[in-house]
């Protein structure tokens, strides 16, 4: 990704855990799984595609199947099928046609046949059952119907974050959230909502009323009595310009300025925002702003709790835990981040990957 001017990156002091999991095809396409320094070949023939999630690593084989690979085996779910599927930290979801199931905690569940469209979020799996003519969630090993008597699919229209939903019911015009198995009615009615849905927080202006507002854990606050140009959430907390152009943070319930001048970009992911100003790459960490490099560095890949780039000699440096470390002293072309792990190659076939403080070679 390429951005002409700034970039401010803002890491939680809040470690998550560190995930252990990696997947990667060699340069002879054989597939192989990577575990807390242990590399395990899943696969001889070239594979279709594959995602890592949190606990596992799901992907369809040379046959079109479906396979999992969790706790050291190797299982098919699926044999032979057209197959949608998406990873995430907490659960797998995938469809045949209009079947949507669920793979959470070891456990296959079928959802819906009669499935015309669906979300897929960390925590929680949306969907529109064209029959019943409801939106359904599944959240927390449930089952919740928060929409019904539909007569068209309105689930494009809702925001997901990863343990939250927040929609404009069309019919009352009410503006709702759906939050730890509850619905919340936070506007009675909604004329021209602008919205957004995290973990753990939506963010939201109705125009016609100006003030910004959020839904923080439960809890409904004003955040400003003006509407912000513009505001983007993530993980626990959110980030905005406000009327006056300054950059500010919602963190730990507070909020913080981080510039008085208004950014040509920014944005948010999971516990990360970047931009930049002056030309100096930024972070927020331990309740400061630090500079990481006095340029942008390009390529780079933000996940979980770790930046990991390029520097201007083609090494691979990380920062991560409020401090910059270079990882690798050879010139790099291309590196990718899966949550906490760094992966490269050296030289034509040497793949590396970053974890846990030491680098594994393959």
């Amino acid at each position: 990704m390429k951005y002409p001017f700034l970039i401010l990156l803002l890491l939680s002091t809040v470690q998550l855990s560190s995930q252990h999991l990696a997947a990667f095809n060699d340069n002879v396409k054989h597939f192989w799984a990577f575990e807390a320094g242990n590399f395990i070949q899943l696969e001889h023939l070239e594979i279709q595609e594959f995602q890592v999630g949190g606990t596992l690593i799901a992907y369809v084989d040379n046959g079109s199947n479906l396979k999992i690979y969790q706790y050291g085996e190797v299982e098919t779910l699926i044999s032979g099928s057209p197959i949608k599927f998406q990873a995430t930290d907490y659960l797998l979801g995938y469809s045949i046609y209009e079947q949507l199931n669920v793979f959470d905690n070891g456990r296959t569940k079928v959802l819906s046949s009669e499935c015309d469209g669906y979300e897929i979020r960390d925590s929680l799996i949306g969907w529109h059952n064209r029959i019943a003519k409801t939106i359904q969630v599944y959240y927390n090993g449930r089952i919740y119907t928060i929409e019904d008597g539909l007569i068209y699919n309105p689930l494009q229209g809702y925001k997901l974050g990863d343990n939250t939903i927040a929609y404009v019911q069309r019919s009352t015009k009410e503006f709702k959230a759906f939050y730890l198995g509850k619905i919340i009615v936070l506007d009675d009615y909604a004329e021209e909502m602008v919205y957004e849905a995290g973990r753990d927080i939506i963010a939201y202006m109705d125009i016609p009323d100006q003030a910004f507002k959020a839904f923080y854990r439960g809890e409904e606050m004003e955040i400003e009595t003006f509407s912000p140009k513009s505001f983007q959430v993530g993980d626990e907390m959110m980030a905005w310009v406000d009327n006056l152009g300054r950059l500010k943070l919602f963190t730990g319930g507070e909020i913080v300025e981080l510039s008085n001048y208004e950014p040509s970009f920014y944005t948010m992911v999971d516990k990360v925002l970047i931009f930049e100003e002056q030309g100096y790459l930024k972070t927020w960490c331990s309740g400061n702003v630090q500079i990481i490099e006095r340029y942008i560095p390009q390529p780079y890949h933000i996940d979980f709790n770790t930046f990991a780039y390029l520097d201007q000699s083609s090494f691979v440096k990380i920062y991560t835990g409020c401090e910059s470390k270079t990882i690798s002293y050879e010139r790099v072309r291309e590196i990718d981040l899966i949550r906490d792990l760094v992966i490269f190659t050296e030289g034509i076939n040497k793949i590396n990957i970053y974890f846990n403080g030491q680098i594994y070679q393959h």
